[in-house]
């Protein structure tokens, strides 16, 4: 449709698809499209500047953590020492005279003033049925407070007894009896040592013993106060001791 305005002499297309065209036409030039895609292009040419940039560029990796470590400490291991059993050297010397296949050697030892030389020691037993043993040590350069310790080691017997339990008596008669068995364990009475010292001139130091001229005790301790050599004797019956030389 063409409308015409009188006065003016211009021509109006109401033409709605024209008007549009011409709107489009306008802005959306040649000159236009090329700067835009030049425009475009630059964007796209920075960004991959800056994403190639940012991967030689130092990452934000946290800061490593400290690693403690705890040293574990080598097992320890526990080694048993036994007493009085560390050889060592002695002034003075012991050997048994009756029994030459008997040697000691001296070792340390633990006493209740601290530690000494044990220069002898044996347990000795003086069997039951025999009458009596005997042992005879040679003790050589004993020095002053030597001691020399007896321990008693007296068996035990048990012995049956029948003993009265019950009398009947009438009229001043004994008229029935009953008896009881019992069974008595102590000591045994036939017990016997005796420890004689002399010394290198035979004179007698020093005696002691258990049960008989003695008493019952469990133990005797004798101490040399002289220096020398001395001869040791020792008898008994049914019974068992230990003796120790100890040297301090």
């Amino acid at each position: 449709m063409v409308q015409q305005n009188g006065g003016s002499g211009q021509t109006r297309i109401n033409d709605p698809f024209r008007r549009k065209r011409r709107r489009k036409g306008g802005f959306f030039t040649p000159p236009m499209l090329l700067l835009l895609t030049a425009v475009l292009l630059a964007l796209v040419g920075v960004l991959l500047i800056m994403t190639s940039t940012a991967s030689f560029l130092p990452q934000g990796y946290p800061e490593p953590s400290t690693l403690n470590i705890t040293a574990t400490p080598s097992p320890t291991i526990s080694v048993q020492i036994a007493k009085n059993v560390t050889p060592c050297s002695a002034v003075g010397q012991v050997w048994d005279i009756s029994d030459s296949s008997f040697v000691f050697q001296p070792v340390y030892t633990e006493t209740v003033l601290g530690n000494a030389t044990l220069i002898y020691f044996d347990h000795i037993t003086y069997p039951y049925y025999s009458v009596s043993g005997h042992t005879s040590l040679k003790a050589v350069n004993i020095y002053p407070v030597t001691e020399l310790v007896i321990e008693y080691l007296v068996p035990d017997v048990t012995v049956k007894k029948v003993l009265v339990d019950k009398e009947i008596i009438e009229k001043g008669i004994l008229i029935d009896t009953t008896y009881k068995t019992v069974y008595v364990t102590y000591p045994d009475p036939d017990a016997r040592f005796e420890i004689t010292i002399y010394d290198e001139s035979g004179n007698l130091v020093a005696n002691e013993g258990f049960a008989g001229q003695y008493d019952t005790g469990m133990k005797d301790v004798i101490t040399f106060l002289t220096q020398g050599n001395y001869t040791i004797e020792m008898t008994g019956k049914r019974i068992e001791f230990n003796v120790s030389i100890i040297e301090k």
